[in-house]
Order: structure tokens, then sequence, then C-alpha cells
């Protein structure tokens, strides 16, 4: 019987891994069969990692063995496996092949694919002891330093998944877009905080050595499994594939105030009037997918320069054309008694109600 096991907890174990393997199941089949049109067209695209994520919930049934026997010892180390390195690993294909295949950067695949061998063999391997009855090793020392190195070796790749994506988010400036999920930063760094948390729980409960404590575990995952499916439902990329992703900020251009404390004042002025005439009288602050590489491009002046006048001008290129879509949406209803909220955020190019709110709530001071 495995550690701190008695016949009548084992229920409340049983029900834990039945939620979590049917949530797991569920959002696999989510995942796979639902995609919002017209994205469904490009999945590639407004999708990317699907199939390794897919993958990654459907190997949930590897579990079966405990929710059968929970008392056996070759049963107990199959889930406390599968619940330190495999779940880790899985986390590090959820980084990766999402963020990895939006910044197109296709190097991580033959480090993961190498780090999940091993990985594959022993859960197959304590699949295959937790199945076929005769002398059990999951309670051994050896099982449990297998465990643990295995253990280290994918939280290391995990933290380092983790790292690459904060690189990755901390290199785009969200003041560069007028709407956030232009770029999935946002999206980014919550699944970076959930994931550090299920990391630290993963390992308290391998230490622990504690069936509650994995039950527990079990829930929590689950819980996040929703959550990650959800907000992956409608795609974070709302640019078409067709167009150029938006071009990184050089190191240079990060030190734009100082560039335009070199320019002469008729300068300034010069700049300044082409962004009003492109954002302001040519009305590009309509546009939900307007990027401040953008207003520099229909100006024809370096985005450095651009963007180092807006902050100091206008508090920010995301401020400045949201103030702008909040005048818009009031005329809009003002010129127009019959249209709805709904009509006037989107001609004034918020994208959505949430969006418009939360600028509304941030520039007008409204709680």
């Amino acid at each position: 019987m495995s550690p701190h096991m008695a016949p009548s907890s084992t229920y409340f174990y049983g029900i834990a891994t039945v939620v979590y393997m049917t949530t797991c199941l569920v959002v696999a089949a989510v995942r796979w069969f639902h995609m919002c049109r017209p994205y469904d067209r490009n999945p590639r695209y407004y999708y990317p990692g699907r199939p390794f994520l897919t993958g990654a919930w459907l190997s949930s049934l590897t579990l079966l063995p405990y929710l059968i026997h929970p008392e056996c010892a070759d049963a107990w180390f199959l889930a406390r496996f599968y619940f330190l390195p495999v779940t880790l690993y899985h986390f590090t294909l959820l980084l990766f092949s999402y963020f990895g295949n939006v910044m197109k950067w296709k190097q991580w695949r033959w480090p993961a694919i190498i780090a999940g061998f091993p990985v594959a063999l022993v859960m197959l391997a304590a699949v295959v002891l937790a199945i076929v009855p005769g002398e059990q090793l999951g309670g051994t020392h050896l099982a449990n330093y297998l465990l643990y190195i295995m253990g280290m070796l994918i939280t290391a790749l995990c933290f380092a998944s983790i790292a690459m994506v904060m690189i990755w988010a901390n290199r785009f400036d969200p003041d560069d877009y007028s709407n956030p999920k232009d770029f999935p930063v946002t999206q980014a760094r919550k699944w970076l905080m959930m994931i550090l948390l299920n990391l630290t729980f993963c390992w308290t409960v391998a230490l622990l050595n504690n069936p509650t404590a994995l039950a527990l575990l079990e829930i929590f995952i689950a819980s996040f499994c929703v959550v990650t499916v959800i907000t992956a439902l409608h795609p974070n990329r709302t640019r078409a594939p067709e167009e150029p992703a938006p071009e990184l900020p050089a190191a240079a251009e990060e030190t734009s105030q100082v560039y335009n404390r070199s320019l002469p004042r008729h300068r300034q002025e010069e700049i300044l009037s082409a962004i009003v005439t492109v954002v302001e009288e040519m009305e590009a602050y309509l546009d939900p997918h307007l990027t401040l590489q953008d207003v520099a491009d229909r100006c024809g002046y370096n985005r450095t320069y651009i963007s180092g006048l807006v902050k100091t001008q206008f508090g920010g290129f995301s401020d400045y054309v949201n103030r702008l879509r909040l005048t818009y949406v009031d005329n809009y209803l003002k010129q127009n008694p019959d249209a709805t909220l709904s009509e006037a955020i989107d001609a004034a190019g918020f994208g959505s109600r949430s969006r418009y709110y939360a600028c509304k709530s941030k520039l007008q001071g409204e709680k």
C-alpha cells in the first residue's frame, strides 16, 4: 500500500483522479475539435502548439492503473512520476509550442524531444509495472532517486522555457500597440505565473509523498487546464497571417528620449504635426490593430522619434489612441441615437467591450 493511504481514503483519491482525467480529456477534445471562425481556416497560425497540447492532455490516460488500484505501490509511483517530471514537461511544451511558434523560434524542438525521450521511457515502464502483477518496485529507494533526478532535469528545462518566454515578453513594449491583444504579452505573463505556482505544488507533492496532497494537486491542475483552454479558445493573435509580424524594437531605440532631445524644436513640431495628421485627421486610431510602427511608416519618420514624442507629448501611444476612441464613442452615440454601445465600441476600434471599459476606467478615472 502507498504511504499514508487508508482504504477508507481511496474513494477521495479516486474521485480526484476521475475529475482530473475527465477534465483533461474534455479539454483535449475541445482544443482539437473546436476553433472559432474564421480562425479555423488557418489553425497553425492562430492556434500554435495545438497538437502538442492535445497530446499532453490525452496522456492523462496513463493514470488509469492508479485510478483502479491506488493502494498499489507501483501505481502510486506512476502517479507521482506523472505529476513531477511528466507534468512539468507538459508545461515546457505549452510554453515553447505556443510562444515559440508565435516567435517562429524552432530551435526548442530538438532539446524538448531529447529531454522527453527518457521521460517517456520511464513513464512507459511505470505503467507496465503498475499493470503487471509481481514484485512492486514503486516504493524502493531507486524509484525515488529516479523520480527526483528526472524531476530536477525537467525542472531545469521548464525554467529555461519560462526564462525564454519572459525575454520575449519583455522585448515587446506594450505601449507600441493600441490594443494589447495584437501580441499575447499579457497572456504570456499570466501563464508564467500559473506555471510557476503549479511547479511549486508538483515538487511539494513529490517531496511530501502524500496521496491527499496529490489529490488536491489534481483538482488544482484540472482547474488550470480549464482556464488555459478558455483563454485560448479565441486566438490572442489578431493580425492576419499574411501581414508581417511587428518588428521588435532595437536596443538603440529604447533610448528614444535621448534622440528626441537632440532634435531641434522645429523638427519636433514637424513630426508631431505628422503624427496628429495621421492619427487624428486621417482617423488611423479607428484601426483596432494600429501599432506605433504603422504610424511611423505612414508619417515617414523613424519609429524611435515617433515613440519618444508620443510619450512626452501625449503620455504614451496606447493612452493617446484610446482617448481619441473614447471621444469617438461619445460622439458616435450623440450623432446616432438609435445605435447601441456595442456598435459604437466596434466603430471606434476598441475590439471588445472589456477593452473599452478598461480604457474608460483608466483614462477617465471611473471605477
